[in-house]
């Protein structure tokens, strides 16, 4: 499509047919944009961030980074500038076919991280740059309920299948440091080893719960098959706000992302869903039920890692990390278990995992 000038009134009105903001946020970017050409110096930063952002192939750290430092009562300049990609971005959908509607899923994680911005600050705009600008280069997508992120796998994992009957195990990587409980912790007790002699690989198991057993084990290359390595390309998995997540919604999303890496993706050679999430938190399988529709979640997921804290849960849970649990809310089902399972002297912790392709 042809270039916009972002900084001009009616670009504000057709970018929100994709963004699909409240009446409220766009007041506000109107508003930015008459502050933004009221000063010079204003227009020639934002042109040169614009350029910056889409027009080059410059790490984002940096500008973010300017951004950021203007500080949180700027967020809406940082709107403006990430915003002002939408052309490029529809151009880039256009190329590789991919519909619009899907376009238009994945920047509704527009108007929900502004509005945590207003939570936070008190006023319109944007600080979470680093995870916005997937959306902006156009490297995340919404499917349904689920986000899916094309990458490469990171964790010092190798999954094997079972040749004949399909099971899956886990082992550590080679030299990963763990605690005597069997976790990534920073009291290191014990190396994990892998030895690979071309008929049997050895090494510690991950156990469906994300800890590490002390003792290794053997698993014969004639039975068993290598599906999975840090390196391999995945599809991450991404939760995000808004509607109900029911198990039936997530599993059509994954069944969407399938359909959309075989049409779109279909040189990745994608080996598997991960995920990173405090939903994979094992301890919320004690304190839910199994209806529970994140414990059917966790359900799919073969766990790797525990993450250490809990801060993540705490602040999907609450809105934010509590220092005093005395006072927090009991409103929901959620939120009641969480707090009588930490006032019995209980920690809580996330969690990584993957569903093999």
């Amino acid at each position: 499509m042809l270039e916009m000038d972002f900084l001009d009134q009616d670009y504000w009105d057709y970018a929100n047919e994709f963004f699909g903001l409240s009446e409220p946020i766009i007041e506000a970017f109107h508003l930015e944009i008459d502050r933004i050409n009221r000063s010079p110096e204003l227009q020639r930063l934002a042109w040169e961030l614009h350029r910056r952002l889409y027009d080059s192939d410059e790490s984002v750290q940096e500008m973010n980074a300017r951004l950021l430092g203007m500080g949180p009562e700027e967020g809406m300049f940082a709107a403006v500038v990430y915003a002002s990609g939408l052309p490029s971005l529809i151009d880039k959908y256009n190329s590789r076919g991919i519909p619009l509607h899907i376009l238009k899923d994945t920047l509704s994680d527009l108007e929900i991280w502004m509005n945590h911005h207003r939570q936070k600050y008190g006023v319109w705009g944007l600080s979470e740059l680093g995870w916005l600008v997937w959306h902006f280069r156009g490297g995340i997508f919404r499917l349904g309920r689920l986000q899916f992120l094309p990458n490469s796998y990171n964790e010092k994992v190798k999954v094997f299948r079972n040749r004949a009957n399909g099971s899956v195990v886990a082992l550590s990587d080679d030299g990963v440091k763990f605690s005597a409980n069997g976790q990534k912790e920073d009291d290191h007790k014990w190396t994990s080893i892998l030895e690979h002699d071309g008929d049997v690989v050895k090494g510690n198991k991950i156990t469906p719960n994300g800890t590490v057993d002390r003792e290794p084990m053997e698993l014969s290359m004639k039975e068993w098959e290598l599906v999975l390595e840090e390196g391999d390309r995945i599809l991450e998995v991404h939760i995000p706000e808004g509607s109900k997540m029911t198990y039936e919604l997530c599993k059509d999303s994954y069944r969407q992302a399938k359909e959309f890496a075989a049409t779109y993706l279909p040189d990745q050679n994608i080996k598997a869903f991960t995920c990173t999430s405090w939903l994979l938190s094992p301890q919320l399988r004690q304190i839910l039920p199994e209806s529970s529709n994140i414990v059917k979640f966790q359900s799919d997921y073969y766990c790797t890692t525990l993450l250490p804290d809990d801060t993540q849960m705490f602040e999907r849970v609450f809105g934010m990390k509590l220092d005093d649990l005395s006072n927090a809310p009991h409103d929901t089902s959620l939120r009641r278990a969480l707090l009588d399972y930490v006032a019995d002297g209980n920690s809580v912790r996330g969690g990584a995992g993957f569903i093999l392709w």
